[in-house]
Order: structure tokens, then sequence, then C-alpha cells
């Protein structure tokens, strides 16, 4: 059971990019920026981040062989520095998920692709600040 604070929730609105981790079932690390992520706190137990497919490629084929993935939050604005890792439980593009996302971000940033939604359980969260706490588990 893994719920974000309110400071991460507002950590993570405030960087523009997130720095997406996934690795091929081979162990393969590959790395993106995600400029369109939106936390789902809605769950009474766990906490979400849904993440918009719009130009993944080998991301895409990394979380369909291992759904293992991580999230690196910091920006100059940001409280701190956190990394959160999950699993990928969802790949879709129907439902309330999917429509609710694509409508708000198709408003937005019109013409993207918004091939699929991926549905992100967050399984821990890591400090990652520099000083004696680096690495310790937060949640």
């Amino acid at each position: 059971m893994v719920k974000l604070t309110n400071e991460m929730k507002e950590d993570i609105k405030k960087v523009r990019i997130l720095p997406l981790a996934t690795a091929s079932k081979a162990g393969v690390p590959n790395v993106i920026p995600i400029g369109i992520a939106e936390i789902d706190d809605t769950d009474a137990k766990d906490d979400y981040i849904h993440i918009m497919n719009n130009f993944f490629l080998k991301t895409i084929a990394n979380i369909k062989e291992n759904p293992k993935v991580a999230l690196y939050i910091w920006s100059p604005e940001t409280s701190g520095c956190i990394q959160i890792k999950g699993d990928a439980v969802e790949v879709t593009n129907k439902g309330d998920i999917y429509s609710g996302m694509t409508g708000r971000v198709g408003a937005a940033k019109p013409g993207l692709p918004m091939k699929e939604i991926i549905r992100i359980k967050i399984t821990d969260v890591f400090n990652c600040k520099s000083g004696p706490d680096a690495g310790k588990k937060i949640v």
C-alpha cells in the first residue's frame, strides 16, 4: 500500500519533464522524458500515475516484457528529490481513465497521437536528495 504525501503530489505537478526508466526482459535499460503524467489518488489503498503514450517505441516494448518502471522527480522548484518505483499494471486505449486523460491532453495539446494510457501502480518511493538519507525508502 503506497500513498503519496501532498508535498510529493505537488512536486510531481511542478516538474515539467519526468524521466521514465524501463528495462527489457533481458535487462536492457531505456530512459525517456515524459511530459504528460497525472496522479490518480482515488483508490483507498494505493496511488497510481498515468502516463500518455504518444511516441513510445522501446518503452512500450519494455513495459510489455517487464512491467517494472521508475520515475525521477526533481526540479529547482521542488521541495526535494524522489524516485518512484512501480508496476505498469495496465496499458489501454479504452475506458474512463483513457477518455478522461485524452480529453484533458487533447484540449491542452491538440494533435498528439494519444495511443494509450499506461497505469502505473506506485510500489515504493525513495529519497534521492544528496546526504545521509540518499537512497532511503520514504514510503
